[in-house]
């Protein structure tokens, strides 16, 4: 007697089948979903951000406009009211400046033209240019070359001195008269490493993991409670990384933060 052949039903086989499949492509469906929703409330909250960034400047202006348009106001407060007219229209210019120049560096067309140059004469230079313009006042401010250091990088110099100029910012936003700031260079392991550091407020743990991203507030990892669009520490990883480098932070939150910057020797 034969033994009875088994037969399954070639229909179960492409149900089952068929089943994996649909699990397979719900479950991508769910983490595309979820993808969506993580970069739309980040929209919705950089949204938030520099929308309070651009109220905040123009308050100033209109109040202090509306004090000037008062005859009795007396010469000091005359001119107090003009210094916070220009200073509000200065940072309304920065912010407006960043967020054109954020969506710039995302187009595919975006490129640098990087050269081999010395690291140290482009620090000496910016730093002097700082001290010169006032930015240094009050503050414990210092450069650090090594003597004789002939270090040099692939460097697109306009870009660079973007990324130093926000980083300096970012240390005078959160210190006080008196604090530590230092600019400095250092060669490391075939890299170049140029750093900003200072001994003002630091950063808090919980926001170390999320202080370059573009749709993070920058001001409270620094600073809590203050709003700030973030898009400075945002824009300087960017361009590090179009450099071929990394940038990253240091911090012990109330004791300041040093950010370093490793570029490929050139």
């Amino acid at each position: 007697m034969k033994a009875e052949k088994k037969y399954e039903h070639p229909s179960i086989i492409k149900v089952e089948s068929l089943s994996e499949k649909l699990i397979v492509v719900n479950r991508q469906l769910e983490e595309k979903n979820k993808q969506f929703e993580k970069s739309e409330l980040a929209r919705k909250n950089m949204f938030t951000n520099i929308t309070h960034d651009l109220r905040a400047p123009i308050a100033a202006i209109r109040g202090a406009a509306e004090r000037l348009r008062n005859n009795g106001l007396e010469e000091k407060q005359r001119l107090k009211m003009i210094k916070i007219i220009d200073a509000r229209s200065a940072s309304l210019e920065d912010l407006i400046d960043d967020m054109f120049f954020s969506a710039m560096i995302d187009q595919p067309g975006f490129s640098l033209s990087p050269q081999s140059l010395e690291i140290a004469p482009i620090l000496e230079e910016f730093y002097i240019s700082m001290e010169g313009a006032g930015r240094l006042n009050k503050r414990d401010s210092f450069l650090n070359i090594p003597d004789g250091c002939s270090t040099c990088a692939m460097i697109d110099l306009r870009y660079f001195i973007r990324v130093l100029d926000n980083l300096l910012s970012n240390a005078l936003s959160h210190t006080k008269p008196g604090d530590r700031i230092e600019l400095g260079c250092r060669e490391s392991g075939g890299f170049a490493e140029i750093f900003v550091a200072d001994s003002g407020s630091g950063i808090p743990d919980k926001y170390k993991p999320y202080i370059f991203d573009r749709t993070f507030t920058g001001a409270s990892a620094r600073t809590p409670g203050k709003s700030g669009s973030g898009l400075g520490l945002s824009i300087s990883r960017t361009i590090v990384e179009k450099h071929g480098g990394t940038i990253k932070c240091d911090s012990e939150y109330g004791k300041g933060a040093t950010f370093t910057i490793s570029m490929p020797l050139a």
